[in-house]
Parts: structure tokens; C-alpha cells; sequence
């Protein structure tokens, strides 16, 4: 095989294996009513509140206005709040709730029986080269060529 073909395995390897984390993920999910538009509105918001609107639907590469239904519906179930932006008042800012937190807690569960399942028969020192590579590769696709 040459390293073309080598570079082309590993680029349909990386896509796969993401497919299927999120795949996977989201049956686990699903069990517990947490649509993957709903899960990744949480997640993105727990790891940082406060941004606005726009910023998240850049964060999560989703359009504007679906973010903004989805929004709307954490809200209405109590899980998410809209604050004024004290800097913008045209601006809001997301922010999750008290009520978050079990959906949360169900979620990082989630997650490491996503990554358990993902990383058997992985050594310890495999699982630090795997993140040190990969966090190189995408350092390698943020920064412009």
C-alpha cells in the first residue's frame, strides 16, 4: 500500500470512528429522551456558559435558527435561560440551569461508557499516544496553511 493510500485509509478511519462515537453515544442517549440536538446544546453550554447565541450555533456548526428552536425548547423545560447581554442588548447569552445538572450527570455517564466501549483492549500509554496524536492532527487542521 502506498502512503497516498496509507493517508487515505486513515483519513476514512478517523471519519468512521467519529461516526460511530456519535452513533453510539446517541442510542445510549436516546434511551434516556436526549436527542443529539439537545445533548449537544447542554454539553456545548457545560463545558462554557455565557456564550451567545451565535457563537454556539458557530461552536456546534449548526445554523442560527435551529439552535434558536432548540434553545426555545430547553427553556421551556427549564433547563436553559436567555440573559441579556449586558455589553449588547440586542444579545443574549445562554446559561444552564440547576435543572440541567441530572441531564448532565446522565450525560457524562453517557460518555464514559462511550469511551470504555471505544478504547478496549487500549493500553494506557495507547490512550495517551491516540490524544496526543489526535490533538496534534487537529492542531494541525486550526491553524491556516
Amino acid at each position: 500500500m502506498s502512503v497516498q493510500d496509507k493517508e487515505s485509509q486513515m483519513s476514512f478511519e478517523l471519519h468512521s470512528c467519529a461516526h460511530l462515537l456519535r452513533r453510539n453515544f446517541d442510542r445510549r442517549a436516546k434511551a434516556h429522551g436526549l436527542s443529539r440536538s439537545r445533548w449537544q446544546v447542554l454539553w456545548h453550554l457545560a463545558k462554557e456558559e455565557g456564550q451567545k447565541q451565535a457563537e454556539l450555533a458557530e461552536r456546534m456548526d449548526v445554523a442560527p435558527i435551529s439552535l434558536a428552536r432548540q434553545i426555545d425548547k430547553l427553556q421551556e423545560e427549564g433547563l436553559v435561560e436567555r440573559r441579556q447581554d449586558p455589553e449588547d442588548r440586542r444579545c443574549f447569552r445562554i446559561f444552564l440551569t440547576a435543572a440541567a445538572e441530572p441531564a448532565l450527570e446522565i450525560l457524562r455517564g453517557l460518555a464514559r461508557q462511550t469511551r470504555k466501549q471505544a478504547l478496549v483492549g487500549f493500553s494506557g500509554d495507547e490512550i495517551k499516544q491516540l490524544q496526543e496524536l489526535l490533538e496534534r492532527l487537529k492542531k494541525n487542521l486550526v491553524e491556516p496553511a
